[in-house]
């Protein structure tokens, strides 16, 4: 692997991530302007770190983590305000999961399942969800009730439900 493909794809990484890791900020010091500072100089220390980081683990969670001894420092400099939260409470603060990692999860678990189901079933989700479609258009587009489509759905949606739960549980 090339120095420059390491060196785009970790400024891919540290782009896309800016949004997520300005809310973590926000999240901690409760307030958007030290937290655009702070922000910044999270990008510096990244930046220098940047070969620090190994390929294929999780960006996210290794900037979360700079990120939280940059809080950490930025608020020890700036003790005269008292209205920071302690480190006890930034410590449980830091270690909530990240929303935006659980909901890729379960987005993956989802594709998997859903391509796990049997080709009738996947047609009637995709017919509900993708097609915007009625139930009762359903029921017209494949010559069954009403009621035996309502109930294949519920049938469906709770299999795919154990299947995600299933495959996030494995994780």
């Amino acid at each position: 692997m090339e120095v420059n493909d390491q060196g785009e794809r970790f400024i891919h990484y540290l782009t896309e991530g800016q949004g997520g890791l300005y809310a973590y900020l926000v999240s901690l010091l409760g307030d958007l302007h030290e937290a655009h500072n702070v922000l910044q100089e999270t990008n510096l220390v990244l930046w220098r770190k940047a070969g620090e980081f190994e390929e294929g683990t999780d960006f996210g969670a290794w900037s979360r983590k700079v990120a939280y001894f940059q809080v950490l420092a930025h608020l020890r400099d700036r003790k005269r305000d008292r209205h920071i939260f302690d480190a006890d409470l930034m410590s449980q603060i830091a270690e909530r999961p990240d929303p935006k990692g659980d909901q890729e999860q379960r987005r993956l678990a989802l594709r998997h399942c859903l391509a796990q189901l049997p080709e009738e079933h996947r047609k009637l989700i995709n017919l509900r969800y993708a097609g915007n479609g009625s139930i009762e258009r359903i029921a017209n587009a494949v010559g069954k009730s009403q009621s035996a489509i309502k109930m294949s759905l519920l049938r469906v949606r709770q299999a795919l439900m154990r299947c995600v739960e299933g495959k996030l549980a494995e994780t």
